[in-house]
C-alpha cells in the first residue's frame, strides 16, 4: 500500500465559487505499475483547477488513478473547508467535510479499508 498523505487541495466551489481549502490523502495497492509520488499530488491538482463539488472530486480522483495505473485498489479522502459555508450564509467557520471514496479492495475488503484510515489519522 502506497500513502500520500496531506496533499493540498485548492478548488472553488460550482454552487457559489467560492474556496475550497484542505488536503487529500491518496492511497493504492499497486499491481503491475508505480508511479512516483508527485504524479499522484498532479492528480489532485489537475482536478482541483476547476469548479467542483468535494464528492465528485474525491470520486475523479480515484477514478482516474484506477483507470491509468489498474492497480489492486485505491482509496481517496478529502479534507476540507469550505468558504461558502464558513464566511456566507450560516457562517460555521469551523465545519470541515471529509469524503471517501473507495476501489477494488479497499471498497471489498475492509481490512485494507481500516488500515488506510489509520494511516492517514495518524499524526
Amino acid at each position: 500500500m502506497i500513502i500520500e498523505k496531506n496533499i493540498s487541495i485548492r478548488s472553488h466551489c460550482e454552487h457559489h465559487m467560492a474556496p475550497i481549502i484542505g488536503f487529500a490523502h491518496v492511497a493504492y495497492i499497486p499491481s503491475k505499475k508505480v508511479v512516483g509520488l508527485s504524479k499522484l499530488a498532479r492528480v489532485v491538482e489537475a482536478f482541483s483547477k476547476r469548479l467542483q463539488t468535494q464528492e465528485r472530486l474525491t470520486m475523479q480522483i480515484a477514478k482516474t488513478i484506477m483507470d491509468v495505473l489498474q492497480p489492486r485498489g485505491v482509496a481517496v479522502t478529502i479534507d476540507a473547508i469550505h468558504h461558502c459555508m464558513t464566511n456566507r450564509g450560516i457562517k460555521k467557520e469551523r465545519a470541515t467535510t471529509i469524503t471517501n471514496y473507495f476501489l477494488g479492495a479497499f471498497k471489498e475488503d475492509l481490512s485494507f479499508q481500516n488500515r488506510y484510515l489509520r494511516y492517514i489519522n495518524k499524526d
